[in-house]
């Protein structure tokens, strides 16, 4: 299975896709304006026109690709029909300007397509919003050289003019991003410090218990060992059975239970995550890799994508809890293989907090199915 990167995490990229709409219409209007205004002076005219059209189609399918409504199989092909669109109108431009100087038309075709790609990547992934924005940027500024009329100081303007809005989209994604980690990473430790005052808690009443009975046991002992014969009085009978069956029950629990399980059991998950025995591997594991290991599988389980409205504020949403199945194996003399098997989930849409508490357990790799995803993370601190 291929690492995983951060970057490939797919879900809205930017704060407001209207906003983004509007930008674009705005732009459009006025690389219209541009047209009108030389297609009465110019013989260009036709290819001005012809360039503002395809301008026009072409925010129509960038729209359409930024729609959450959107098939998400057919937004590679709008993708790419918005690319063939405005490599198109960006020809028909430049031929435009082959008739006549300037670059009035050819800048503001740039600049429009430059923004564009912001809403066609709306709802891609932070690593495909950068590959198109260069792409785009590449065509723009190829298709400028090509005409007579190209200059190095112009070339320089049309480049800086495509590059400008994916530099500015590309930083905003990642400052929203690394804010909503802070916020989801605050979050989460606060659950985890409540989970580990539960499970300190519940391991004190335990303990508590344990002593109780240790103490009626010494007692039972004591009125056994006084006792003038045997057999022993049916009442004190009855009060060792007692004792043995809640001794054994104390024992059972302390056996079968492990951190892990424990904690999602009292996070409310334990019937989404499955723990694969045996737990020694688990239980083997360094305290100070616990809470990642934990974090990680409450994020798999509570299914948190970043998922925005199409008008407001980028939100985070919780689904409904995935099915884990989580196993643990010895790896080589001093490490772990850690698996997690995610139902119906493709590991695209997980959240990108999960990959920050991954990374610090080690080597991450995830892979999809018809299922749902896989992760497999190997761990190479020494076990206690």
């Amino acid at each position: 299975m291929p690492a995983m990167s951060r970057t490939s995490v797919e879900g809205p990229l930017f704060v407001s896709r209207g906003v983004l709409a509007t930008a674009c219409f705005v732009l459009w209007i006025l690389g219209f304006y541009l047209a009108c205004q030389a297609g009465g002076k110019t013989a260009a005219a036709s290819w001005h026109f012809l360039a503002s059209g395809l301008e026009l189609l072409g925010l129509l399918v960038a729209v359409q690709a930024s729609d959450s409504a959107s098939p998400r199989g057919g937004l590679v092909n709008l993708r790419a029909t918005w690319l063939v669109l405005a490599t198109a109108s960006g020809g028909c431009a430049a031929l435009a300007a082959v008739q006549e100087r300037g670059i009035a038309l050819l800048g503001a075709n740039a600049l429009f397509s430059a923004v564009a790609v912001l809403l066609v990547a709306h709802l891609w992934n932070l690593r495909g919003f950068v590959t198109l924005a260069l792409a785009t940027a590449a065509v723009n500024t190829t298709l400028y050289v090509l005409t007579p009329a190209a200059d190095l100081r112009t070339t320089s303007n049309v480049l800086f003019l495509s590059l400008l809005p994916g530099a500015v989209g590309t930083v905003s994604v990642l400052l929203r991003r690394d804010a909503l980690q802070r916020k989801g990473a605050s979050g989460l430790s606060e659950r985890l410090d409540s989970l580990t005052r539960a499970i300190n808690a519940k391991t004190s009443a335990r303990e508590s218990e344990l002593a109780v009975s240790k103490s009626r046991i010494d007692e039972l002992f004591g009125k056994v060992a006084k006792a003038p014969s045997l057999p022993l009085d049916p009442a004190m009978a009855e009060e060792a059975r007692e004792l043995a069956g809640h001794l054994r029950r104390l024992l059972l629990e302390e056996w079968s239970d492990n951190w892990l399980a424990e904690a999602l059991e009292l996070e409310g998950l334990a019937g989404s995550v499955t723990v694969a025995q045996p737990f020694d591997v688990v239980e083997g594991l360094p305290e100070a890799s616990r809470p990642a290991l934990l974090a990680a599988t409450m994020l798999m389980a509570v299914g948190s994508t970043l998922r925005g409205p199409d008008r407001g504020a980028t939100a985070e949403r919780a689904g409904p809890p995935h099915r884990i199945h989580f196993f643990a194996e010895k790896s080589g003399q001093d490490g772990a293989r850690l698996t997690w098997r995610i139902q119906g989930v493709h590991k695209n849409h997980l959240p990108p907090l999960l990959w920050t508490e991954l990374d610090s357990l080690g080597h991450a790799k995830a892979g999809n199915d018809r299922e749902g995803c896989s992760i497999v993370v190997e761990t190479g601190g020494r076990r206690r």
